[in-house]
């Protein structure tokens, strides 16, 4: 079973930002496709100062896969966190247009690794906060 939009609405505590992007008219139980939020992590390449990036995260397939991550804030060209693909690696449908995208590595076994019941919305937004906040400087992304 898919998202609901009840599950994106008790997230919004934690996530004030936090919005239903799309949804899926083919499957009324679980309706939410795609969310966007506002997420603070660190600038990148070696500085540690926050920066505020705006996503958009694909929620068809959290039980099997991590979501696909696009950053629509900031712009490409002034991200320098070194696990965000450019923009010209991504198409996101979402948004219509390339986006800037995340380089998983690692987290995606992790998430593979963990139980289905817990690869949920909640556990990806975790997921993405711990992204944002630290770098693997053996990423090919930039």
């Amino acid at each position: 079973m898919g998202l609901r939009k009840e599950e994106v609405e008790r997230l919004k505590s934690e996530y004030p930002s936090l919005r239903v992007l799309a949804l899926s008219p083919a499957d009324p139980l679980a309706p939410v496709v795609a969310v966007s939020v506002t997420i603070f992590g660190i600038r990148g390449m070696s500085s540690r100062h926050r920066a505020r990036y705006e996503l958009i995260l694909e929620t068809t397939s959290l039980p099997s896969a991590i979501p696909q991550v696009w950053v629509k804030y900031p712009r490409d060209r002034d991200i320098k966190h070194v696990n965000i693909w450019p923009a010209k690696e991504s198409f996101c449908r979402w948004a219509g247009t390339d986006l800037p995208s995340f380089c998983w590595h690692e987290y995606r076994k992790e998430w593979l690794n963990a139980s289905p019941s817990w690869r949920t919305l909640s556990a990806a937004l975790e997921y993405t906060k711990q992204f944002l906040s630290t770098e693997n400087h053996d990423s090919a992304a930039r």
